[in-house]
């Protein structure tokens, strides 16, 4: 399958004469970006789980305990991963429960789903039952639908509403205290907009009249009186055009477009310093406020100034204020670039996500111990104290070079701190530091990309950390970066400083063409979660063998990069990768680029258990760009070349049908390993 030949030769359409200026380097591309950008049109935030619609699909990340992801499984994600939902124009949660509404306006949920045990009982209760897969609602004709812990709601287009789930408290408004698993009509007509809370639920007609039932424990109905209502029942002197509910509160968007709030208020999500409950709405003063979401005791809204604004509860950070303390004003929410500004907002019982007005991103805050942030783990904490930056998985970047050939520059392992560069000095030699050094032999190569193989900056990588020391060398040719994440990204929880810093380029992993290759990038570090994030099963590796697929159906030769290497003559190789090599192996891969061990290494082709085989994947480990080397020991089998002595790059030409290297020392740009090998897509 795969003929892999070493040329002891120079090739001299490899390496290139060195570039006149910056300006040269930068022009090569029209610097990287996303070649097909994702379109994220929904965001809801539940317990311990969000779900978003992403190009008419769903994808969820969290707990998936109870099926709520969608995915016909139950293995959790920290990631945004697919459900089965393909179509959707809405999606809501709550609890463990998911639901979708569908294009063709049906109604589809999965999650915690009410059901009944035999009938032939003597005492027949309603019970719960988990399904991970995507069920029908029996109700058609569906302009939206909210989703509480126990009932959810859906407003028809007739403008009707229905009902289904728990109903002690008169929750599904239609004068019983009947459970119920189907949708039961609600004694109402005429309603626009509807949201549910742990047990009441509250509707807008077009009248503007706002209208409650189901628990009035905190005075949520707008009543005096803490008796419940089995039918819904009118909030006296309020107009409204919308309304959110959260646990024991609801705040409406008045017809005058203000904001106003009743019910619980025992962290101060009403706007009013935390006491007890209020009946009468509370004013709240902001100015043009837009949307407005209740989580289950806090509150957001986004305004017309294109600011995003919470308060209430603050145990988990769900205000984004570095504190943990409850506010009843209004705490802004500030994201980094360049997510520009959030223009919908969903908060959740402990976090929160928006989506970025104009990029295809999102900001989420709060708690993320289950993943439900979506941005790889939230470190030991499980707290976003300020907020991170998510971009979607599986995109396609912009291309490199043409489709008849691309010169690529590729290394890891590659900034110092300022700590490490008083200890060690900076240079071309092994034991200095050499990211300077580096990135003015990749300025020299003049390529046409460069593939920054993870660990990008030592000790962590927070975005103070890559604008101090990576930005000053690596950073100068941003331009034309195309970078994995390794495990020192992971060093800031959620990698979020990489993710500010490269913005769009910064997924965990994604694909772009070049010289009529396909390049697949993958995370092996998981998104953080080293085992489960990179097994035989995981959404990536499940992505990986697709893409290598699809290399194949389109007549590509494919090169698979990862921070880890499976093996190494070194002291890193990495057996937790060994799903991401077998798929590479498996799926035809012709090339895998890797770094990690802080050394060159360039192995004959290795079959799936990383031993040389004919028909096997060559590996190549770039490790040397600018971090201090380390050791190499006894070659293992099938390691062809290995240098530790300097710091340098891997230089490669792809082609259609083959693909020419060479490794470039950085202290005087000889060439020390070099040759060519045919690919067979």
């Amino acid at each position: 399958m795969k003929l892999f030949i070493a040329i002891s030769l120079l090739v001299g359409s490899l390496f290139l004469a060195p570039a006149n200026s910056s300006s040269a380097l930068n022009s090569a591309v029209d610097g990287p970006g996303l070649a097909v950008i994702p379109s994220i049109t929904s965001v809801a935030s539940g317990s311990e789980h969000t779900c978003i619609i992403r190009d008419a699909a769903v994808w969820c990340s969290g707990s998936n305990s109870r099926g709520q992801l969608g995915t016909g499984t139950l293995i959790s994600s920290k990631s945004f991963i697919p459900s089965l939902i393909t179509d959707a124009i809405m999606v809501a949660v709550g609890g463990t429960t998911s639901c979708a509404v569908r294009a063709d306006t049906t109604v589809w949920c999965w999650g915690t789903m009410i059901t009944v045990p035999d009938p032939l009982s003597l005492t027949p209760t309603t019970r719960y039952a988990d399904s991970a897969t995507p069920v029908q609602i029996p109700i058609n004709g569906v302009r939206s639908v909210a989703v509480g812990t126990y009932h959810s709601c859906a407003n028809l287009v007739d403008d009707s509403v229905w009902c289904w789930g728990k109903n002690t408290r008169g929750q599904l408004g239609n004068d019983t205290q009947i459970d119920s698993i189907v949708p039961v009509r609600a004694l109402m007509s005429s309603v626009i907009s509807v949201d549910v809370g742990s047990a009441h639920t509250c509707a807008v007609r077009r009248t503007g009249s706002v209208w409650c039932w189901g628990t009035n424990s905190s005075h949520q109905l707008g009543l005096r009186f803490s008796t419940p209502r089995l039918r819904p029942t009118s909030v006296p002197k309020v107009r409204a055009t919308s309304i959110t509910s959260g646990d024991a509160f609801n705040c409406i968007m008045t017809t005058s477009m203000k904001i106003q709030c009743w019910g619980s208020n025992n962290y101060g999500q009403l706007g009013v310093a935390a006491g007890s409950s209020r009946i009468t709405p509370v004013n709240s003063a902001v100015k043009h406020p837009l949307t407005i979401s209740a989580g289950s005791e806090f509150m957001c809204i986004t305004t017309a100034e294109l600011a995003t604004w919470c308060r209430g509860r603050n145990k988990f950070s769900q205000l984004a204020n570095g504190s943990y303390v409850a506010k009843f004003r209004f705490q802004k929410i500030v994201t980094a670039l360049p997510l520009d500004v959030l223009s919908t907002v969903s908060a959740g019982t402990s976090h929160a996500c928006a989506i970025a007005s104009t990029s295809p991103a999102m900001w989420c805050w709060g708690l993320g111990a289950q993943g439900q942030l979506g941005d790889g783990g939230s470190g030991s904490t499980g707290k976003r104290p300020y907020g991170t930056a998510v971009w979607p998985n599986g995109v396609r970047m912009k291309a490199i070079g043409t489709d008849d050939s691309a010169r690529i520059v590729a290394a890891g392992d590659i900034a110092c701190d300022a700590n490490r560069r008083s200890i060690y000095g900076s240079g071309p030699e092994g034991f200095q530091c050499g990211d300077a050094a580096t990135a003015s032999l990749i300025t020299s190569l003049n390529p046409q990309a460069v593939l920054a193989l993870g660990d990008l900056q030592y000790e962590g990588a927070s975005l103070s950390d890559l604008q101090a020391n990576y930005d000053l060398s690596w950073g100068l040719l941003r331009s034309i970066t195309y970078p994995v994440r390794g495990n020192h990204e992971y060093l800031t929880p959620g990698a979020n400083g990489y993710t500010q810093y490269f913005g769009a380029m910064s997924p965990s992993y994604w694909t772009t063409d070049a010289g009529g290759w396909r390049i697949i990038a993958v995370d092996s570090w998981c998104q953080g979660q080293l085992f489960d994030g990179c097994s035989a099963t995981s959404p990536q590796t499940l992505w990986l063998q697709s893409e290598l697929l699809r290399a194949r159906t389109e007549n590509r030769c494919a090169a698979v990069i990862m921070h880890h290497p499976l093996v190494s003559s070194g002291n890193f190789g990495t057996p937790t990768t060994q799903y991401l090599w077998q798929s590479s192996v498996a799926g035809g891969a012709d090339l895998v680029l890797t770094a990690h061990d802080h050394i060159y290494e360039r192995f004959a082709p290795l079959d799936a258990t990383g031993a040389p085989a004919e028909n096997g994947v060559p590996l190549f480990i770039s490790g040397l760009g600018g971090a201090t080397v380390h050791t190499i020991g006894e070659p293992v089998p099938g390691s062809q070349f290995r240098t530790n002595t300097n710091h340098g790059v891997l230089s490669l030409t792809l082609t259609p049908r083959s693909f020419e290297w060479g490794f470039v020392s950085a202290l005087d740009s000889s060439v020390l390993d070099q040759g060519s090998a045919p690919c067979v897509p």
